[in-house]
């Protein structure tokens, strides 16, 4: 069930990472949206504070930052819309990472699914290597990191992919370029972080020259009320892809009923759009 008193409370992001220079990455988006650009300098004391810590590079800057607008509008299961969102540009040990923060936040987990890959297409004509999500009522330092700053999950960003092979799923919906991930379509286990013994999956899709990787829990899959519900419930997908997960993929699942149950899942989700 949704709860959209906590939802209200919550900011959503998106991060795109890029191995091009921040003015591409700023090009791409005047071309593919109406774009207005901030006029400032940026200079947050947190960057600041992490460098000398030595938890951020020399490197870590915020360069850039603005508003774009949706177009068409993000619709949600409501009938409402969004129709911006607020973006930044960081620079990330020679990466490029875009975050956008759509407003209105309390909208964000109401978006209909097929318009979370709608959108997801869109930003892929800029060709990120990797897409994934962050909301701000993640505590990180439960995830193994110092300090519960989003800072620190942007810097992460770039390693999670540095080796050429993703290995920990960043958030529980994740796009990433075909040659970074070495696995094929199918079912694969979700390693649990140490004290959690919650069974989870992720499943693997190809999107054009991307996989989506969708975590899906096992009793979603095998409780019949749960699973009626994933199928019900067609804006899955915006809760998703901002709800950090930081799990390692592991081998591959041979079993027919779950796998069959995870594909309807997603179909049922995305409909044509996840063709």
């Amino acid at each position: 069930m949704r709860l959209l008193v906590i939802a209200m409370g919550v900011d959503n992001y998106i991060y795109f990472v890029f191995d091009k220079e921040p003015k591409e990455v700023e090009g791409f988006l005047k071309r593919e949206f109406e774009v207005a650009v901030r006029d400032r300098e940026w200079d947050d004391p947190w960057i600041d504070y992490l460098k000398e810590k030595g938890l951020l590079g020399e490197d870590f800057q915020l360069v850039v930052s603005g508003e774009l607008l949706f177009d068409p509008p993000l619709r949600t299961d409501g009938g409402e819309t969004i129709t911006n969102a607020d973006f930044y540009i960081y620079t990330v040990e020679g990466y490029t990472i875009l975050e956008i923060h759509p407003v209105l936040r309390s909208r964000w987990w109401f978006v209909l699914s097929s318009e979370v890959i709608r959108l997801l297409k869109q930003f892929m004509k800029g060709e990120p290597l990797l897409i994934c999500g962050y909301r701000d009522d993640t505590d990180l330092t439960k995830l193994g990191f110092e300090h519960n700053m989003s800072y620190l999950f942007i810097n992460w960003l770039p390693k999670a992919i540095k080796t050429g092979k993703l290995e920990t799923l960043p958030s529980a919906l994740t796009a990433i370029r075909k040659e970074l991930l070495d696995l094929e379509n199918g079912l694969y286990e979700l390693i649990e972080r140490p004290g959690r013994e919650e069974k989870e999956y992720v499943l693997v899709k190809s999107l054009g020259d991307y996989k989506i990787l969708v975590a899906v829990k096992e009793i979603d899959l095998t409780d019949e009320e749960c699973y009626l519900e994933l199928l019900e419930d067609r804006a899955w997908f915006s809760l998703e892809i901002v709800g950090v997960i930081f799990k390692r993929i592991g081998r591959r699942i041979e079993d027919e009923f779950l796998l069959k149950r995870a594909e309807e899942f997603f179909r049922a989700q995305v409909g044509e759009d996840g063709r």
